[in-house]
């Protein structure tokens, strides 16, 4: 009997961000954890012509193998840095044994797999996908109001894994992710949007709520550029 393939959307990272926003009132994300598929590799991935059938055959490994109910990650960064959708974002992962936190409450990690071995002298993780790694990361982080020592590579959690890969050190890792969380937004930029955009809107907004959200934007914006907690 054949196998249902499940469809999966491919994202750029923008595209990426504004699936994510209605999940913000939804869910309340309490790490990020960081994956390496291992198998697929990043040579498995452009010998196929079909890349879906990529992130269908992971599916129906996860699913039929590992008997799990759905594909294990949220996301898939492939390659190109392009981002593949994964299971429901309410669902907890299957991430590793006594951290996916399954609850009631809709309380659970974000994670993600990048495809590719990465171990010392297979592939390396690097280019559009290491960006869209990062950039994921920090999205996932400042949306949720995280902090660094929340993200947790998957060797940390089952040491008898090198998950993401033995080559991917974590101290380099979450100081782009520093980096880039501290210079996506700088004070001055946020300021002027602000003063620009926001703060006449705020003036023209005809009800309290309209008031209210422009206002919550423009804490956003301070929280994204370091002038809030």
């Amino acid at each position: 009997m054949a196998v249902d393939r499940k469809k999966f959307r491919r994202f750029t990272f923008a595209e990426y961000v504004e699936y994510l926003k209605p999940y913000v009132s939804k869910v309340k994300f309490s790490q990020v954890h960081v994956h390496g598929t291992w198998k697929p590799t990043i040579a498995d991935y452009y010998k196929a012509t079909d890349k879906m059938k990529i992130i269908q055959a992971m599916w129906r490994f996860h699913t039929i193998t590992q008997k799990w109910g759905d594909i294990a990650q949220h996301a898939t960064i492939d390659p190109d840095g392009f981002i593949w959708e994964g299971r429901s974002l309410l669902t907890p992962p299957a991430s590793s044994v006594g951290y996916n936190d399954p609850d009631e409450d809709r309380i659970h990690p974000f994670m993600f797999e990048m495809i590719g071995n990465f171990d010392v002298g297979a592939e390396k993780l690097e280019g559009a996908q290491l960006a869209t790694a990062v950039k994921l990361t920090s999205l996932i982080l400042t949306m949720w109001n995280l902090t660094d020592d929340q993200i947790k590579f998957h060797r940390e959690m089952n040491p008898a894994k090198t998950c993401p890969g033995s080559s991917v050190s974590k101290a380099p890792f979450v100081e782009l992710v520093r980096n880039w969380r501290n210079a996506a937004m700088s004070p001055d930029d946020a300021n002027k949007i602000i003063a620009t955009w926001l703060s006449p809107a705020w003036f023209a907004a005809g009800t309290k709520a309209e008031r209210d959200e422009i206002h919550r934007l423009a804490n956003e914006l301070r929280k994204a550029s370091g002038q809030l907690e």
